[in-house]
């Protein structure tokens, strides 16, 4: 990007890598240090703005760039939480997956996930790359997997919240020095319930939460998951007026949530203990003219 850019000497470069921590290049023609070994490790955010200084684009534009480009492996809208996990144990994880998905959080499961006819490491890196949060399920098989251990270093390089779940084992390395919940005798629901209580916990995904539910809630296509995602809703302290405006439409426009009595059972309670009226009016449209 910079070899053809007259505008970015060996000089300026320099100033922009130290300022932003990272080490200059260690020759005039770049022939010892080249620029992408000085930005190996800088954070995800300093990437960003290196980029837009360089190129000229706002952070949020180059942001937004890169997760369109990668974004076919992610539902929209869901809290974006890679489930690094010994193939052994592929059924279980899938499982736990499926439970997370009416909690508003996709999970990647390499398995599951990725689609046919692309090139599956390609499809992992990239999950790795726009992972919001990284969970490791740490079965005896996790620790002799290269695989597993590589995305644990990534997840590690890159600075994302981290959790882990043993079974029963200790995770190697780093990420080992942190006293981790045992999932042994946990149901799928219950390992699935521990990773949403550990995101729900994360101020920067608070609001994503809600808005990841209210996706869940709007792509129910049975009232068995509608219910599960409403109760799941229900424990969310407050909404706002575009959240209560949006679970109205949800109500009216998806027959799975609607006319479900379970969804009623989870949500009725809800909305009287935040002074709203069940079931919800259906929202007015706005005037075009």
């Amino acid at each position: 990007m910079l070899d053809n850019d007259k505008d970015w000497d060996y000089r300026r470069v320099n100033l922009l890598l130290i300022e932003y921590g990272c080490e200059p290049l260690g020759g005039y023609n770049n022939e010892n240090f080249a620029f992408e070994d000085s930005i190996k490790n800088a954070a995800d955010a300093d990437l960003l703005e290196i980029f837009s200084i360089i190129t000229g684009v706002e952070p949020a534009v180059a942001q937004g760039q890169i997760e369109d480009a990668e974004s076919s492996i992610w539902s929209s809208g869901y809290v974006r939480v890679f489930l690094s996990h010994s193939a052994h144990h592929k059924q279980f994880i899938g499982q736990v997956a499926d439970e997370l998905a009416v909690s508003g959080i996709h999970a990647f499961v390499a398995h599951d996930t990725m689609e046919y006819e692309q090139p599956w490491q390609d499809q992992i890196e990239s999950g790795l790359r726009t992972m919001q949060a990284f969970v490791a399920l740490v079965h005896p098989e996790f620790l002799t997997s290269p695989w597993c251990q590589q995305e644990v270093g990534w997840a590690l390089g890159r600075g994302v919240p981290r959790y882990v779940i043993r079974y029963p084992v200790d995770p190697a390395g780093f990420i080992g020095r942190t006293q981790w919940p045992q999932g042994n005798d946990l149901s799928a629901r219950q390992v699935a319930a521990l990773i949403l209580g550990w995101v729900s916990r994360i101020p920067e995904f608070s609001d994503q939460i809600v808005e990841g539910l209210l996706a869940a809630l709007s792509a129910s296509q049975n009232y068995i998951d509608a219910g599960a995602t409403a109760r799941r809703l229900a424990t969310i302290d407050t909404l706002t007026t575009h959240q209560w405006t949006k679970l109205a439409e949800i109500y009216h426009s998806n027959d799975q949530v609607g006319r479900a009595g379970v969804v009623g059972q989870a949500l009725t309670p809800y909305y009287r203990s935040h002074g709203q009226a069940w079931p919800p009016a259906q929202p007015t449209q706005p005037d075009p003219f």
